[in-house]
C-alpha cells in the first residue's frame, strides 16, 4: 500500500495547527512543536510554551509575552483560529502554561466512518527500501527458545515497515560457514560414508553437532582434517565437501521452517556464506581508503566515536576471516549494491557493542551518508526462576518442542468448552474452527507474551501467564471498573475481538442487515456518551500509534495501544447496549465494526492473528 497518500495522522493534523498558531502568534520565531496524547484529562497537550518563551527571551522579545502562561493563552487562541477542518472542540491552558487540547466528537465521527470504509489506514510517509536482519540461527544447531525473540521481532517490525508502505527484505543470515563446518564435513563423510548417493539420516542435528565436535576435540588427526575439509560455497573447491555442506545446510533448513511454518513468518535465506566472494575486495577498500591498519599481521579498524578500545578484526592475523570481516561486507553490500535506505538488526543485547563498530566503521568509510542505521538488542527469554531459560539437562529448549507445548495446551483449553456450549453460553464450533483458534491462541500467545514487556527487556516464558485471560482482581467487572478480565495477554485481546464479531453476528440476525452493509448503504456513527467517545479516540490514535511504534523500533507500542482499544471496548461494552429489545442501535454496531477493523489490524501487524469465535 503506497503510503504517500494516506491522510495525516490525528498527532499530525494537530501538531500542524500548533504550528500554524506559533507562526501566527510570534512570525519569526522558531521553536520545536511538542503534541503529545495526554494522561490527565484532556485528549492530547501542547507542552511548547515553555520553551517558546525562553526562545522569545533569547530573541530580545520578552514584551510579547510577559509568561509562559500568557505564551500558552496566546496559542490556544490562535489554534482554534487555525483549526480549518472542526478537529478542535477546545482548548484549555493549566498550570503554568499546558494547553490541554480537546478533539472535536463530530472529528472523531469522521475518523470512525473513515476507518468503516477505508479500513485502518497507516501514517503517510516517504517509501524506502528497509532490509530487516533476523532470526539468523546457525546451521546444524538446533533452533531454541532464544531465537525466538529475534524472530518474533524482527517479523513484527517487518510487518509493520511493509505496512506503511516500504520495500522490506526480510534476511535471514543463517550461520552456514565457518571452521565448524569442517568438522561438520568430516564427520558426515565418517559417519555416513555414502552420502553422496544416500541422503544421510541425521534425525538429531544437536546431538550430530555434539558429536563432531566430541571427535575435534579428542582426536587431533580429525581437526587437521576438519581444518581443510572447510567448504567455499561460492568458489571452486572441493565438490564432494562443497555437496556434504549442502546437505547439512539442508536439514537444517527443514529444521529451521518447521519453526517459522507455525509462526508464520517469511524470510529469505542470505547466509554467512553469500558474503565470502565480498570480504576481500571490501577488505582492499577499507586498505586503500587508509581505515583498516595492519597490526601483527591482521587488518583492524578502529572506528571513531565509540567508546570501546576493542578493534573490528577483518583479516586475522593467520589470513582468517571471522564475524567482523563477514558483518562489514554484508553492510556494504546492503548499502551500495542492494542501495537499502536502512538496515535494521535484530540481535540480542549482547552484540550491542559489536554493531555499534560495525556501524561507524561503515560510516567512517563514506557507505552511510544520509542512510539509517539501527540495532534492535532485546533481553534474555527466562524461566519461572528469572534465570535464562534451560531445560533440566542444561541445553537451552527446542523451540519447535514449545510451539508444539504452547498448541496443545491451547487445544487443551478450548477442549473445555464443550460444557459452555450445551449451556448455551457459547456458540456451537466445528473441529476446524476449534484446531484453528488453538493454533492462534497458542501461538499468538507466544509472541505477545514476547513482545508486550518491551524488546530491551527480559521476559518470563510461562504458558500459564500467556493463556490467562482473567486479572488477578475480584472485584465485581462493572463499568467503572472493568480491569477485572484485563490481563495484557493475546488470549485477552483475542476475547475482545471474538465479542465484536459475535455482536455483529446477533445485530444481523437481529435486524436482516450486516454492519458492512450499514456501511455500504452511507450509514454512519453518531457518538454521544462518554464511553463511545472514549474508544472513538482510542481508534482514531491508530495512524500515529503505527508510526511511533514504526520510527523507534518498539513493537510494546503497538501492543500497548490494541489493549487500550480492548479495553476501552470492554467500558463501551457494559455501558452501551447494541442490541436492546430486538432493535439494533446502528450507531455502536458501527462502532463495533470500527472496533473490530482496528484490532484485527493491530493484531496482523503484531502477527498474532485474529479469531471469530472464542
Amino acid at each position: 500500500m503506497p503510503s504517500t497518500s494516506a491522510p495525516p495522522t490525528l498527532l499530525q493534523a494537530l501538531t500542524a495547527i500548533c504550528t500554524r498558531a506559533l507562526e501566527a502568534s510570534f512570525p519569526g520565531i522558531s521553536c520545536a512543536i511538542h503534541v503529545a496524547p495526554s494522561t490527565k484529562g484532556a485528549h492530547y497537550q501542547n507542552n511548547t510554551a515553555m520553551p517558546l518563551f525562553k526562545a522569545l527571551k533569547d530573541a530580545g522579545r520578552s514584551a510579547e509575552a510577559a509568561s509562559p502562561k500568557a505564551v500558552a493563552e496566546k496559542l490556544a487562541a490562535q489554534m482554534t483560529a487555525c483549526d480549518t477542518d472542526g478537529l478542535l472542540a477546545r482548548c484549555e491552558v493549566a498550570g503554568p502554561g499546558f494547553i490541554n487540547i480537546f478533539v472535536a466528537p463530530a472529528y472523531l465521527e469522521s475518523t470512525v466512518n473513515s476507518i468503516l470504509r477505508h479500513g485502518p489506514m497507516p501514517p503517510p510517509c516517504a517509501p524506502k527500501r528497509v532490509v530487516v536482519d533476523f532470526s539468523s540461527p546457525n546451521v546444524a544447531k538446533e533452533m531454541h527458545v532464544g531465537h525466538l525473540r529475534s524472530t518474533i521481532i524482527g517479523d513484527t517490525i517487518s510487518r509493520l515497515l511493509e505496512f506503511c508502505g516500504h520495500r522490506v527484505d526480510r534476511v535471514n543470515h543463517v550461520g552456514d560457514w565457518g571452521t565448524q563446518f569442517g568438522m561438520l564435513i568430516g564427520h558426515l563423510k565418517n559417519v555416513f560414508p555414502d552420502y553422496a548417493t544416500k541422503p544421510p539420516p541425521i534425525g538429531d542435528l544437536q546431538q550430530f553437532y555434539k558429536d563432531a565436535k566430541k571427535v575435534f576435540d579428542d582426536d587431533e588427526a580429525f581437526k587437521k582434517v576438519a581444518h581443510a575439509e572447510v567448504p567455499c560455497p561460492r568458489q571452486a573447491g572441493d565438490a564432494d565437501s562443497r555437496f556434504a555442506w549442502r546437505q547439512i545446510c539442508e536439514v537444517s533448513r527443514r529444521e529451521f521452517e518447521k519453526v517459522y511454518s507455525r509462526l508464520q513468518v517469511e524470510l529469505e535465506e542470505v547466509g554467512e556464506s553469500f558474503y565470502n566472494e565480498y570480504i576481500p575486495p571490501v577488505i582492499r577498500h577499507l586498505t586503500e581508503i587508509g581505515v583498516a591498519h595492519d597490526s601483527d599481521g591482521a587488518m583492524v579498524l578502529f572506528p571513531p566515536g565509540t567508546k570501546h578500545e576493542q578493534p573490528l578484526i577483518v583479516r586475522k592475523s593467520d589470513g582468517g576471516f571471522g564475524y567482523d570481516s563477514t558483518d562489514m561486507a554484508a553492510v556494504w553490500y546492503r548499502l551500495l549494491e542492494l542501495q537499502a535506505d536502512w538496515l535494521v538488526y535484530v540481535t540480542d543485547a549482547g552484540q550491542s557493542q559489536h554493531f555499534e563498530l560495525i556501524f561507524a566503521a561503515a560510516r567512517q568509510a563514506g557507505w552511510v551518508g544520509d542512510k539509517r542505521l539501527d540495532h534492535c538488542p532485546f533481553g534474555l527469554v527466562c524461566g519461572d526462576d528469572g534465570k535464562k531459560f534451560k531445560t533440566r539437562s542444561g541445553d537451552a529448549t527446542r523451540l519447535v518442542d514449545r510451539l508444539l507445548d504452547g498448541a496443545s495446551r491451547s487445544l487443551l483449553g478450548t477442549s473445555l468448552w464443550d460444557a459452555d456450549v450445551a449451556a448455551g453460553k457459547l456458540e456451537p464450533y466445528t473441529d476446524e474452527e476449534l484446531l484453528e483458534t488453538a493454533r492462534v491462541m497458542g501461538y499468538g500467545a507466544v509472541k505477545y507474551a514476547d513482545l508486550k514487556g518491551g524488546r530491551v527487556n527480559d521476559y518470563i516464558f510461562s504458558y500459564e501467564r500467556m493463556l490467562d485471560d482473567k486479572g488477578g482482581a475480584d472485584r465485581p467487572l462493572t463499568a467503572r471498573s472493568p480491569r477485572r478480565r484485563e490481563r495484557n495477554t493475546a488470549v485477552y485481546l483475542l476475547y475482545a475481538g471474538a465479542r465484536l464479531s459475535s455482536i455483529q453476528r446477533k445485530a444481523a440476525a437481529t435486524s436482516g442487515a450486516s454492519a458492512a452493509e450499514l456501511v455500504a448503504s452511507g450509514a454512519g456513527v453518531a457518538l454521544s456518551m462518554p464511553t463511545e467517545l472514549e474508544l472513538a479516540l482510542a481508534l482514531a490514535r491508530f495512524g500515529e500509534t503505527v508510526e511511533f511504534t514504526t520510527q523507534t523500533l518498539l513493537p510494546n507500542k503497538l501492543c500497548e495501544y490494541v489493549h487500550d482499544v480492548c479495553v476501552k471496548f470492554t467500558a463501551f461494552y457494559l455501558e452501551c447496549k447494541v442490541i436492546e429489545e430486538d432493535a439494533v442501535n446502528q450507531s455502536r454496531l458501527l462502532l463495533v465494526r470500527a472496533a473490530q477493523l482496528v484490532i484485527k489490524k493491530a493484531n496482523e501487524l503484531l502477527g498474532i492473528g485474529y479469531v471469530d469465535k472464542v
